[in-house]
């Protein structure tokens, strides 16, 4: 997915976002923004917006000397969603249809995401997502024909506190004997998951945790393919499944020459136009 001009102030917003976060001083946030939009007038618009998020916040970092401003919101996100666990959880046990309720909680879970301006309330998308929001029924049967023939899952993750909802869908796979392969981010990046993140809730004990571009020196919010290490690249390509979370995933894989299950909340009405769904829908969309 390209870059369009409406990114350009929502890079700008979050530019100012993770300085306020990074430091009190407006001097030191003046200095961000003023670099950040130096940066913006170098901008290739066919290239993915993670692309930029990536420089932009390589730029934050330096000047406000952080390695990663999101930690203690990235700390937030997981408490509150450790603690719903149990809950989401039963919802899972106690549904007609497990695979799918683990599905939209999986996508529900997006909603934690601090790379967008336009954000949900977790507790009614949960509501929604158990009382009538539906996904696509020929998405979903062909999710899972997929599962039934595949022996090995590329499962990339996007957010913090979304990973206790991907745990929900993990454990279903799990419980079908399928390996899987947990992708990652190498370096913080917004609020995006490391493998840090991903084995202080347990992941490691379900999958394989790789990170997606490891030996990159920064990371985006999104996988891409030209930063990405050759072990996640040979996997995509071997493996029977894929499974991609979140905007910054789609944003950056959806023109990937290969099949691929994106699981997303749309937040940006140009991800919605993209994808051809309104803003705040639970989607589950295939790519091929």
């Amino acid at each position: 997915m390209k870059t369009y001009l409406d990114c350009i102030p929502c890079f700008i917003s979050q530019a100012l976002e993770a300085a306020r976060m990074s430091s009190d001083n407006e001097e030191v946030q003046k200095k961000v923004l003023l670099e950040v939009m130096k940066h913006l007038q170098t901008v290739s618009f066919d290239s993915p917006p993670p692309e930029t998020s990536r420089e932009v916040h390589h730029i934050i970092r330096q000047i406000t000397d952080t390695e990663d401003p999101y930690r203690k919101v990235k700390y937030q996100a997981n408490r509150t969603a450790e603690k719903l666990y149990p809950t989401l959880k039963k919802m899972v046990i106690d549904a007609n249809d497990p695979l799918l309720m683990a599905i939209k909680l999986a996508i529900v879970g997006n909603v934690i995401d601090f790379g967008t301006t336009n954000r949900f309330n977790i507790n009614d998308m949960i509501k929604i997502a158990l009382k009538h929001e539906h996904i696509s029924d020929e998405a979903y049967r062909d999710f899972v024909e997929t599962l039934d023939n595949a022996k090995t899952i590329l499962y990339i993750a996007d957010n913090c506190g979304e990973i206790y909802f991907d745990k929900l869908l993990l454990e279903e796979l799990s419980a079908r004997n399928k390996e899987i392969t947990y992708v990652v981010r190498a370096n913080p990046i917004i609020n995006d998951v490391t493998i840090e993140d991903a084995k202080t809730v347990g992941i490691d004990k379900i999958a394989e945790v790789i990170a997606g571009d490891a030996g990159s020196d920064r990371s985006a919010p999104g996988i891409l393919l030209r930063y990405a290490s050759s072990v996640f690249l040979e996997k995509l390509e071997t493996y029977d499944m894929v499974i991609s979370k979140g905007q910054g995933n789609y944003e950056s894989l959806s023109d990937v020459k290969r099949k691929i299950f994106f699981l997303l909340v749309i937040k940006c009405p140009l991800v919605a136009r993209d994808v051809k769904e309104d803003v705040g829908k639970l989607v589950l969309k295939v790519k091929k």
